[in-house]
């Protein structure tokens, strides 16, 4: 049930202004008082410097390197459990996530999708989900921004920015090194280590390996038996930093190789048995008919209806027998091989009146997934993607060392951005019509940009925050679609479309020239009380889309988005540093947000909406009770609706995929002194997802009703710097789909479900 816009604005200033009046009593109160213990200040890099993440005027929501270790972040995907309003979801399973801030995202699957929540590695930005499930090791924070990030961050980010920062090399020769054994016959083992090579140059070495020897799936398919998902995952980082006579440098080389296996879907029948609609190929096991009328109601039942339905059978009467949704007989190899390469090179000049800034990356991508997207024993949806990516950005910056007139720190910089996409898809229907479809194409980009934020005193209380950027967006696309593997003894339905000529675009481009802008006002209340409000105007550009075509012209692209956001907020630190409390309000109006649909044909296709809002709030918590106890929590709020048209399909007040209206996180931590320099810790940490739609039809089917996942951690440790830990993630083995996709055309229901229970045993020493 959704909250009336007029109360919800009520209610939510209401909280605001008490929150801000009690913040300031409390903090006059406990000036009077020493400090007897307090939170470690969380540093971030939001506004491209260094601050205090109390000090920003932006909802973000930062992990450090050990809460990192706590709550057991491996990948970017795990993040989400403990950020309020963000949803990450793997959309090929093990492979290509998405990430969603504030209703915000892209459903998109296919290759060259460029989502609206930019990732940036290093100051590095990943343009397509396909490079964004690297191991996160070494990692000195993680930081969530909301809303629009558009005068610094850039391109394509109307949603927020995630900001992944590694360790640097140091001269004291910090390292450590860690490994890990669990259930599914997994295993992780980390290492990192600096040097000091000379009094001016240090190094620093990083490793990370992660196993899995049995899947959590069970290919039954011949009674091969065989489990699927395995994981075998390597990714490397070294890094130089030379120390100059007024600043310094650090280059950075890394590398990663992965070659495990992906999770299949669950391929869930939605065709009637009992009535077919036409002859079908003759296939063992089938009766020679196809089957296109619904068993059941989509609209009115969920996907659970669906399952173990003798009646459900999938276009060509396929009936998925199986009681567990992680069994199925499944055609094609679950296959994730990728080898990744990139290099950084940031230097930084130190003058009287300003620091310079250069930052020159690399980074390319060379990969290849295969699913079995109709989970059954037939090739009616069998995916091959493989797409070659190659990453160059070059920044220059410049920053304010002291404020300009005594009033005014500024940050100047210019932005250069290309990236080239070699995209070969293979969908695999030959069980259905007779061939397959191929998607071949290069996609180009180059963006340009350049961008001015300011922070101006305007008194003791009140400050003026004032940014803009130009960016200049130009996008390429050749290539198209092709048939292939053409059987002319098929016998049932010939084609999806004409298989004489090639559906192809002769390197097209789309381009743009757009101005994105941001204006706030801080208020100091006290010296622990942040109030703060701004707007925000930003853009994301058009894209192509990438899935294949039935006609000339599918291969079309959408046009760029644009968002106006006003969000107001309030950062706290009160009751002598031991609680942190920060909350935000926010609303949002986009004209031509870009979307991703299914059409009746079985095609997928990106559009440009007519029009979409959303608002919504979130508070975030951090609270030492006592000395040996921590409580972390944050809780988010989220209306988004959209109206749009796409071909003959009309959506109206739609809620947009991966959006749930309410999501909240606990972290409960004890620690206890042992004796004799041995600390023990308990922890228990809760996350919880409302209702989520996966497709912008809003069909009861293709969603997931709300859950929740439990999780703890026990351990030990030393004052010789060693810690020893047992854990355990999803304690109560809940069952959910994180991903649930419809095709007509297949005739089936796809799932991907989430982790199983996992635990296992960690021991990390420093060394």
């Amino acid at each position: 049930m959704k909250m009336g816009k007029h109360v919800f604005w009520r209610t939510a200033i209401a909280c605001g202004v008490a929150m801000a009046t009690s913040n300031s009593a409390i903090a006059q109160q406990e000036s009077e008082e020493e400090p007897s213990r307090g939170l470690e200040v969380i540093q971030v890099t939001s506004q491209k410097r260094v601050q205090s993440v109390q000090d920003v005027s932006v909802a973000v929501t930062a992990f450090d390197q050990k809460s990192m270790e706590k709550l057991g972040i491996q990948e970017p995907i795990d993040i989400a459990v403990h950020t309020p309003n963000l949803n990450v979801k793997n959309v090929l399973n093990k492979s290509a996530p998405i990430f969603t801030i504030r209703g915000i995202g892209n459903a998109a699957f296919t290759s060259n999708s460029v989502a609206p929540v930019g990732v940036y590695v290093d100051e590095l930005f990943l343009p397509t989900n396909t490079m964004m499930s690297f191991s996160v090791f070494d990692t000195e924070r993680v930081e969530v921004l909301k809303g629009p990030q558009g005068t610094l961050f850039g391109r394509n980010t109307t949603a927020g920015a995630v900001s992944f920062t590694t360790v640097r090399p140091d001269h004291d020769g910090r390292g450590y090194a860690r490994i890990g054994v669990g259930n599914y016959e997994s295993a992780d083992a980390e290492i990192a280590k600096s040097f000091s090579l000379t009094g001016d140059v240090a190094a620093r070495v990083s490793a990370k390996w992660l196993y899995q020897g049995e899947g959590t799936f069970t290919n039954r398919l011949d009674d091969s038996n065989r489990d699927l998902g395995r994981v075998n995952a390597f990714a490397v980082r070294t890094g130089f930093l030379f120390d100059l006579d007024n600043g310094e440098l650090y280059v950075n080389l890394h590398g990663g190789r992965d070659r495990s296996e992906n999770e299949p879907w669950v391929g869930i029948g939605r065709s009637a048995l009992d009535n077919p609609t036409g002859p079908a190929p003759e296939l063992p096991g089938v009766n020679g008919q196809q089957y296109r009328n619904n068993c059941l109601s989509r609209a009115d039942n969920d996907i659970h209806a669906f399952i173990n339905n003798s009646n459900c059978v999938n276009r060509v009467g396929y009936y998925d027998p199986y009681t567990d949704v992680r069994e199925g007989e499944f055609s094609q190899e679950p296959v994730i091989e990728s080898d990744s390469f990139g290099a950084l090179a940031h230097a930084t000049l130190d003058f009287d009146a300003f620091s310079f800034v250069s930052i020159t990356a690399f980074e390319t991508l060379d990969k290849t997934t295969e699913e079995d997207f109709d989970g059954s024993p037939f090739r009616i949806g069998d995916t091959s993607y493989s797409n070659d990516i190659d990453v160059f950005s070059q920044e220059l910056r410049l920053t304010s060392a002291r404020p300009l007139a005594g009033k005014t720190d500024w940050i100047t910089g210019l932005m250069y951005y290309q990236d080239t996409q070699e995209v070969f898809d293979l969908y695999g229907y030959t069980d259905r019509v007779n061939h397959d479809v191929q998607v071949d194409f290069t996609q180009d980009t180059t963006s340009i940009a350049a961008y001015l934020h300011t922070e101006t005193q305007l008194s003791d209380k009140w400050k003026l925050i004032a940014g803009a950027r130009i960016t200049r967006d130009e996008i390429s696309f050749d290539g198209g679609t092709t048939v292939v593997n053409l059987d002319d003894d098929f016998t049932g339905d010939v084609t999806f479309f004409s298989v004489d000529t090639p559906i192809l675009v002769d390197d097209e481009e789309i381009s743009s020239t757009e101005l994105t802008y941001k204006v706030g006002l801080d208020y100091v209340l006290s010296d622990d009380v942040l109030l703060y409000g701004n707007f925000s105007h930003g853009y994301k550009a058009g894209v192509w889309n990438g899935f294949w075509a039935a006609t000339q012209g599918d291969h079309s692209s959408a046009e760029p988005e644009f968002i106006d956001a006003v969000e107001l907020g309030v950062k706290s630190t009160l009751m002598d540093n031991t609680l942190r409390l920060n909350a935000a309000v926010f609303n949002y109006d986009y004209d031509d947000m870009q979307l991703f649909a299914d059409l009746p044909d079985g095609r997928y296709t990106i559009f440009n909406a007519g029009s979409a809002s959303v608002k919504g709030a979130e508070i975030e918590a951090n609270w030492l009770p006592t000395d040996n106890l921590e409580i972390i929590a944050g809780a988010g709020y989220t209306d988004a609706s959209v109206d749009a048209e796409v071909g003959l399909l009309s959506y109206s007040d739609a809620t947009p995929a991966n959006t749930p209206e309410f999501t909240y996180n606990v972290v409960a931590r004890y620690f206890h002194d042992l004796s004799g320099g041995l600390y023990g810790y308990a922890q228990v940490d809760y996350t919880y997802q409302d209702d989520v739609f996966f497709s912008l039809d809003n069909l009861k089917a293709v969603s997931q009703e709300a859950y929740g996942l439990t999780g703890f951690r026990i351990g030990v440790e030393s004052d010789e710097g060693w810690e020893a830990s047992f854990w355990v993630k999803n304690l109560t083995d809940e069952e959910y789909f994180t991903e649930i996709l419809t095709s007509g055309s297949a005739g089936v229901l796809s799932g991907q479900v989430g982790s199983p229970r996992m635990f296992g045993f960690t021991f990390k020493t420093e060394i």
